[in-house]
């Protein structure tokens, strides 16, 4: 996983936008531990986790126990990505709607964590449950609080279009700038 090939990483972003509208949260929601290879804290956190469980359990071992963590972490992300894309519904409530769908995909991820892992740390006891809950409502309030997106945030195409546009324009300025220096300014024609 660390040594994964970026090239690979972003091909499997992308698959995102040829699949039905109605699975996208889905993949999403699974894709999202393989979004942390993509910047350098994410690869660092994953191989710590990695040579942690290689000096616990031993290499073979511990290399079979961390991809059978990435799967549950996939599993479990594919299941709070349908619940969060199914009360999409929600966020016209504003943030209390908002916060809500947070707690209850959140909440959906972590009890899809304890059934995966049946002889794992988690028992699905009552007392599991409130705690779970009680957690899924504080990190959806920390979720709530700290974005920064607002509702007028441009779609993901007219971003990728303000982004070209952008593109163009700073392009077309380093060649003015070239001109501008390379040749000696005409008094009857000016560049604008």
């Amino acid at each position: 996983m660390v040594g994964m090939d970026p090239g690979m990483l972003q091909e499997l972003f992308e698959l995102e936008w040829r699949l039905p509208a109605g699975l996208r949260p889905t993949f999403r929601g699974a894709r999202f531990v393989f979004g942390m290879a993509l910047g350098w804290a994410g690869k660092l956190f994953m191989l710590s986790i990695l040579a942690t469980l290689m000096l616990l359990a031993g290499p073979g071992r511990g290399m079979v126990l961390f991809l059978g963590l990435l799967a549950v972490a996939a599993a479990a992300g594919a299941v709070a990505g349908a619940v969060h894309g199914s009360l999409r519904r929600m966020s016209r409530w504003g943030q209390l709607g908002i916060w809500l769908r947070w707690t209850l995909s959140i909440f959906a991820c972590i009890i899809a964590v304890a059934l995966l892992t049946p002889k794992g740390p988690l028992s699905l006891d009552p007392t599991f449950f409130i705690v779970a809950a009680g957690c899924s409502a504080l990190a959806a309030c920390g979720l709530t609080l700290l974005d920064d997106r607002k509702p007028t945030r441009p779609s993901p195409r007219r971003f990728r279009m303000r982004q070209s546009r952008e593109r163009l324009w700073a392009a077309a300025d380093r060649v003015r700038a070239r001109l501008q220096k390379g040749a000696a300014p005409c008094p009857s024609r000016s560049i604008s």
